[in-house]
């Protein structure tokens, strides 16, 4: 069984799913192109999915999950396929969806709130996951307090261990210089080519 989530954490999730309906009715009239409405509903479903999981969690009493990203292998750019993107101008879709200002309005209210506030603090990641939707929207977002960060411990060297030693620079004389041909092959195509 699930835990209930919190009140605020619900009534974010209202919001999100509101928003994605009021996107989602702007499309058949042509005011969004199919792709960006897609783009756009699919980012706000997510991100409420996510956050109602976060929420969930920490109302659950349990750690925030802190993931690493795993390092990408090095591609070719010309194979990898172009990111879609939104458009990053502060409140680009309350242009295309109008009704997406009185969703902007009811976040921010959500968002000066002390339970939204203890919930951000709570579950760090609910704040990474609405920055793209304050962005959308235009609604400032609540300074929260600078979190401590972890670091990993420096592996140290064991004391037994050999110290390394210091490497010396090779004297200029000594590098070894590069190859030439033996004389004989030389001697034999000298003639071959005029100068």
């Amino acid at each position: 069984m699930t835990p209930a989530l919190p009140p605020a954490a619900e009534r974010l999730a209202r919001i999100l799913d509101d928003l994605c309906k009021a996107v989602a009715a702007r499309g058949p009239g042509g005011f969004l192109p199919i792709p960006l409405l897609l783009l756009v509903w699919t980012r706000i479903r997510r991100a409420s999915i996510r956050i109602a999981r976060l929420a969930a969690r920490a109302a659950a009493g349990k750690p925030p999950i802190v993931r690493r990203a795993p390092r990408a292998a090095p591609q070719n750019p010309a194979s990898r396929k172009p990111a879609s993107r939104l458009p990053r101008r502060a409140g680009w879709l309350i242009g295309p969806v109008p009704a997406a200002g009185g969703y902007a309005s009811q976040l921010q209210y959500l968002l000066t709130q002390p339970d939204m506030i203890a919930l951000l603090e709570a579950a760090p990641g609910i704040d990474r996951l609405l920055r793209p939707l304050c962005r959308m929207l235009a609604v400032a977002r609540p300074k929260l307090p600078p979190r401590p960060t972890t670091r990993r411990p420096t592996p140290r060297q064991p004391p037994h261990a050999p110290a390394v030693p210091p490497t010396r620079a090779i004297p200029r004389d000594d590098r070894p210089r590069g190859a030439r041909a033996p004389p004989q092959f030389l001697r034999r195509f000298t003639g071959r080519f005029p100068a």
